[in-house]
């Protein structure tokens, strides 16, 4: 007992630990004897530092290496959605060099900062060409396949829709656009266990590419016919296993929401406070209220608690506690909020299309802000969060697609060259506190 103590004491300090640049590959190397989830306190510390690093194929080699140094001794602890991807690859050959990319930026990032744990996701979305792709026999033995009987197969699409993306009339709305059934890309179905294999594939494939989080996107889309989120759990428990085989030996899962459970028993579930919660954190769009005043101009924002408490309203204040997946008890589980893409309203630019800002998304909102109220708004920000909701952490925008208005084609925000290259760690180093609390009491304004 005296030397698992020991044990686990010697790989709690490893990941606390920050190393700089100058840490070689063997300081990963020594703390990768992990094989114990991280515990809600550890899982917090790199939440604290969170920066999304996203649609980083639209740099140059060299602009990349110079980000990414700019991140590493930024303190960046956690590197959002570097891995994952919303069109699904065409062939074994593109699927392929997708992961070989991603191995190359997970080791460039652990370059800058080797205690970075790097996050990979995996969407709510399918495109037919899935059917293009092979599923390894190492995974068909795994769930059971004879490999024998039938030697090689690709994964199946029609296997993981919902029944409703065939019918002629898209009343469920499960299939993403207007084309018809096997053209258009379909929201998976959790409760199949084809999707439960390609889900797991594409976590396998980060995980050995070095990713140590995985977001798994929309997840109420995905449960409409999981009952008691068997199908979410027994997914999880596998990628978590696997995970104890790889890199530190851990993996954080979030999704978003503002909190899921597994129930085994789905008719007779047990009391909120003991349910089994499937993952380590959970995940949500800032939404943002617009705020219109003399002071701030006319395309302000600010951040308030949600009022209805719906599952689409903001997370403040509202994220589920229960059971880990480590096995301890939470009053609710940590949170983190991100300034999300996902396009322009009907109305670019107008007001009242929530959850729009002023009729764009939230970081093409921020993106389009003057320099000088971007710093303001992320400090402003940070405190708002620390005041009201200390169990939520702001996902610093490190780098994202912007989708309007752009002044040019695959216009992307990049905070070391967008002007916020000093105040994001001026933030993480506590050096903003005295501008903080004039803000807020006047308010995100400049």
């Amino acid at each position: 007992m005296m030397r698992a103590a020991v044990r686990i004491l010697i790989i709690t300090l490893a990941l606390l630990r920050l190393p700089g640049p100058v840490a070689t590959a063997q300081t990963l190397a020594a703390s990768a004897q992990n094989s114990l989830p991280l515990s809600d306190s550890l899982t917090r510390h790199f939440l604290a530092r969170a920066m999304t690093i996203q649609d980083h194929s639209g740099l140059k080699p060299a602009e990349w290496r110079a980000f990414t140094t700019w991140a590493g001794a930024a303190g960046t602890r956690f590197a959002g959605r570097v891995g994952g991807f919303w069109y699904t690859p065409e062939s074994p050959t593109q699927e392929q060099a997708v992961y070989d990319s991603l191995r190359r930026h997970v080791a460039e990032l652990h370059h800058a900062q080797p205690s970075m744990v790097v996050q990979g996701a995996i969407f709510e979305i399918l495109w037919p060409h899935v059917s293009n792709l092979l599923v390894p026999n190492a995974l068909r033995v795994e769930v059971g396949e004879d490999t024998l009987a039938v030697p090689r197969r690709n994964f199946r699409f029609a296997d993981m829709m919902y029944p409703g993306y065939f019918s002629p009339v898209d009343s469920g709305h499960v299939r993403w656009d207007s084309r018809p059934p096997g053209q258009a890309p379909g929201m998976p179905d959790m409760s199949r266990p084809e999707t439960q294999l390609w889900f797991y594939h594409c976590a396998r494939r980060q995980l050995d590419a070095g990713i140590e989080a995985l977001h798994f996107g929309q997840v109420m889309l995905m449960n409409r016919r999981d009952a008691g989120h068997r199908g979410w759990w027994q997914l999880l428990q596998r990628v978590r296993a696997y995970a104890r085989t790889r890199n530190r030996g851990f993996v954080l899962c979030d999704a978003h929401t503002h909190g899921e459970f597994y129930d085994p028993d789905p008719a007779h579930p047990l009391p909120d406070s003991l349910r089994q919660l499937l993952f380590d954190f959970h995940a949500y769009p800032l939404r943002a209220a617009e705020l219109d005043t003399v002071r701030a101009g006319t395309h302000g924002a600010r951040l308030e608690i949600a009022e209805n408490k719906g599952p689409t309203d903001a997370i403040y204040r509202l994220s589920r506690g229960g059971r880990a997946p480590g096995g301890w008890l939470v009053r609710q589980q940590p949170a983190l909020v991100e300034l999300d893409n996902w396009g322009p309203a009907a109305r670019p630019g107008q007001p009242g299309q929530w959850p729009w800002l002023w009729g764009l998304d939230e970081i093409s909102w921020f993106a389009t802000q003057p320099s000088t109220y971007r710093d303001l708004w992320l400090v402003y920000a940070v405190a708002w969060l620390r005041q009201l909701d200390p169990n939520t952490y702001l996902e610093m925008p490190g780098l994202r697609g912007v989708t309007l208005p752009a002044p040019t084609p695959g216009w992307l925000y990049r905070a070391d060259t967008a002007g916020q290259g000093a105040v994001i760690p001026a933030i993480w180093a506590g050096q903003t506190e005295e501008q903080a609390r004039r803000l807020l009491l006047i308010g995100p304004v400049q």
